[in-house]
């Protein structure tokens, strides 16, 4: 089964040349990270996104509840149960849970191809076509029960999160685990995993990975009080900004299960890690990054243009040089400046981040 990646850009955003450009930039960018902290709210629902006051480590069928982090189950069991008996009413439960609403307020503010004007619309959406689903039930099962055993009550997501962030730095949101809604995504201080994903019915270890990567990523936006910069660029100037912060964001968020990933022996299964093993290609992959870097931060008052778009592709999905490039940056930094030196940087501007990489060269 081949493998959806997470920033797959839907037909139907790709409009016109200069506007493409700028949705498919944002719908890479915010398919793993939601930063704004503004109109939360989607369409009056309640919101998830204030801290979470539950601190007592309690256990129960639908939430695992680790202090900093609630791992919230209960969307994953009600559409179980809906899929096995076709019960129409049980959307109607899961049309009420914090994990929609978390669904819902990131299709609505990043313009996902979901049905937004009604929860129990959204809800039906992501469970259909429901045969399709039912025989896909075991993997699904399956899937559950590992992230239940390996992610949630063994707390390894916030586990290893944490230790790329810095030492006083504490979580207060939910990993949500949902059927139907993309690879995994972040936003505000909560995040979510989609255990129907094709990559993770074909690759279930890979759960626990992109459970780390997400919660990272909503760690590093915390400590960055919310900021990203605007995508609503004109400018070599803010377009190197732009690259500075997701080449830190996507970097670190790589970078953070490196090491599970080889004490496990996982880092065969995905393309950014097999690239990272290979160090002739990391050499031109770092060649090709700053040269597209340079080519934006030293001319900083030129006037971005189609073709400079197609430039950011190569950074995205094309090479995916922000996540690889990033991880290997993050990776020295961790290893000849120290990992408080690295941890300490997500709070600062991001170009402290790659400046910091040169200084070891």
């Amino acid at each position: 089964m081949e493998k959806i990646r997470i920033f797959d850009i839907p037909e139907n955003k790709m409009v016109s040349s200069g506007f493409c450009k700028l949705c498919l930039l944002w719908i890479i960018l915010f398919t793993m990270i939601a930063c704004s902290q503004a109109n939360q709210l989607a369409r009056g629902e309640k919101s998830t996104l204030e801290p979470d006051t539950r601190t007592e480590e309690t256990t129960s069928e639908y939430f695992i509840n680790k202090g900093g982090v609630v791992y919230d189950f209960s969307f994953v069991y009600l559409a179980l149960e809906y899929i096995e008996t076709g019960d129409a009413s049980i959307l109607d439960e899961i049309a009420e849970l914090d994990a929609t609403t978390h669904v819902l307020n990131h299709a609505n503010q990043f313009g996902y191809d979901v049905p937004t004007d009604s929860r129990i619309e959204l809800v039906t959406n992501l469970l259909s076509p429901i045969g399709e689903h039912r025989e896909n039930l075991d993997f699904y099962k399956r899937n559950l029960t590992f992230a239940k055993e390996h992610i949630a009550e063994p707390d390894v997501a916030q586990r290893i999160a944490l230790e790329y962030l810095p030492e006083d730095f504490s979580f207060s949101g939910s990993l949500f685990m949902t059927i139907g809604y993309d690879l995994g995504v972040a936003f505000g201080n909560n995040s979510s995993l989609n255990l129907a994903h094709p990559y993770y019915i074909q690759n279930m270890q890979e759960l626990k990975y992109y459970a780390i990567h997400e919660l990272h990523h909503a760690g590093f936006v915390m400590l960055k009080n919310g900021f990203m910069p605007s995508l609503d660029i004109s400018t070599y100037e803010e377009m190197a900004n732009v690259i500075e912060y997701l080449t830190h964001l996507e970097g670190m968020g790589t970078f953070a299960p490196l090491e599970i990933r080889s004490e496990e022996n996982a880092l065969d299964i995905d393309n950014d890690y097999i690239s990272l093993q290979d160090s002739e290609l990391m050499v031109e992959l770092e060649r090709e990054f700053f040269e597209i870097y340079f080519h934006f931060k030293n001319n900083p008052d030129e006037w971005v243009t189609d073709a400079d778009w197609e430039k950011i592709y190569i950074l995205a999905d094309g090479k995916r040089l922000w996540y690889i490039v990033g991880a290997y940056m993050a990776k020295t930094i961790d290893m000849k400046l120290g990992r408080e030196k690295l941890v300490n940087l997500i709070a600062e501007p991001s170009v402290e981040f790659i400046n910091a990489y040169l200084s070891t060269k």
